[in-house]
């Protein structure tokens, strides 16, 4: 659950692929577009990652890039359709579909947790009348890390068929005390997209899984994206994951298979790059969210990422701004074997999502030059 920053030997060998559909630009411009693209795919390689995978769309021309590994038995390359762990991107998922409740006037983003969850964030310290629907989605609400608590990783290392549920995550961190008052300051908290799930299921009646498939990911045809709730296979083809069980050595271990359910509501979903690409498309489009909503959501929360000029936080997503001064929007994700990030231009014509399959290597530098290598290159 938690992950070391050291770097280990290359895992070498690339493969660029490209697909362009009718009426698009010759493939030798696209290859020409995405040739930076390529180059922090396999710098991220050469900084230990075993493998790196990246789609791009721009219209309907679609780049497919690759380094690396995605299996180091086998020496297979990533492919575009593999699946992957996409962690915290998950939280934009979650954030939309609590928007489409308020935009349907089923919740305000004023309504306090006490109102819609009576009793469950009541005790030591902690105010759930005090926190709003907005300081949950913005991480302002002050609440602790759960994943902070030593129980949380300790029950998933002895039981790992464990299925956690949100309230006992929730639980978890209502155990302590809150960081700060409610809307007094920033502070990221996975125990807030738990929270709001677990508001998704009290106003629907259905598990939030359920509630985002059926709202979201069908609407869109995201087919290879899922909620696998407690279960520990990462359906095929797929994008292995590594980890190292010593963070100071360099043996790595695949961890691909294993139940998320720690990560319940707030990083547990399962993706490919293409998926996620179309996802922020149709959101920045407006096609998910009515547009004084977008607007909110897409406006960075004061204080958000303070040790950072590039990145800011909205409600749920992850504002970048390039070298080139191109503003991108979308989210990272971090969880046990992968690191993703999925980013869109503000009229959704213009996305690329990536993922690393290590959980070992920092990835904002590579976040960042990612940014700039895609939407700077035009």
């Amino acid at each position: 659950m938690r992950r070391s920053r050291l770097s280990t030997a290359v895992l070498a060998g690339l493969v660029f692929v490209l697909s362009v559909g009718p009426h698009v630009a010759p493939a030798p411009a696209a290859e020409r577009h995405g040739r930076g693209l390529l180059d922090v795919l396999e710098g991220a390689v050469e900084q230990g990652s075993p493998g790196a995978l990246a789609q791009s769309r721009v219209g309907r021309c679609v780049c497919d890039l690759a380094a690396g590994v995605a299996d180091v038995r086998t020496g297979r390359s990533p492919r575009a359709p593999m699946r992957l762990r996409i962690g915290s991107v998950t939280k934009t998922f979650v954030a939309t579909a609590v928007l489409q409740l308020v935009a349907d006037h089923r919740l305000g983003l004023e309504d306090t947790v006490e109102r819609v969850l009576p009793g469950v964030v009541d005790r030591n310290g902690n105010d759930g009348s005090a926190i709003t629907m907005r300081m949950l989605l913005n991480h302002t609400s002050g609440l602790y890390e759960y994943t902070e608590d030593p129980r949380i990783e300790q029950i998933a290392t002895q039981d790992p068929a464990h299925c956690f549920t949100l309230r006992e995550l929730v639980d978890a961190a209502i155990d302590h005390r809150p960081e700060f008052a409610p809307g007094a300051s920033w502070a990221y908290s996975n125990t807030n997209y738990s929270l709001l799930a677990m508001v998704i299921e009290k106003i629907t009646g259905r598990s939030y899984g359920d509630w985002i498939t059926s709202t979201i990911l069908r609407p869109l045809g995201l087919a290879a994206t899922d909620f696998p709730g407690c279960s520990a296979v990462l359906p095929s083809p797929r994008l292995h994951g590594y980890t190292k069980p010593d963070p100071a050595g360099t043996q790595i271990s695949d961890v691909t298979d294993y139940n998320p359910s720690f990560a319940a509501g707030n990083g547990d979903m399962i993706s490919t790059v293409g998926d996620l690409d179309r996802f922020d498309s149709a959101l920045l489009r407006g096609r998910l969210v009515p547009d004084g909503l977008l607007r909110m959501m897409l406006s960075p929360t004061p204080g958000s990422f303070p040790t950072t000029d590039v990145f800011r936080y909205g409600l749920g997503v992850v504002i970048a701004r390039t070298s080139c001064g191109v503003t991108v929007y979308g989210n990272s994700g971090l969880i046990q074997g992968y690191e993703t990030w999925m980013s869109s231009t503000r009229d959704g014509r213009h996305t690329m999502s990536f993922a690393l399959n290590n959980d070992w290597t920092d990835p904002t530098e590579t976040i960042i030059q990612a940014i700039s290598a895609e939407f700077c290159a035009r």
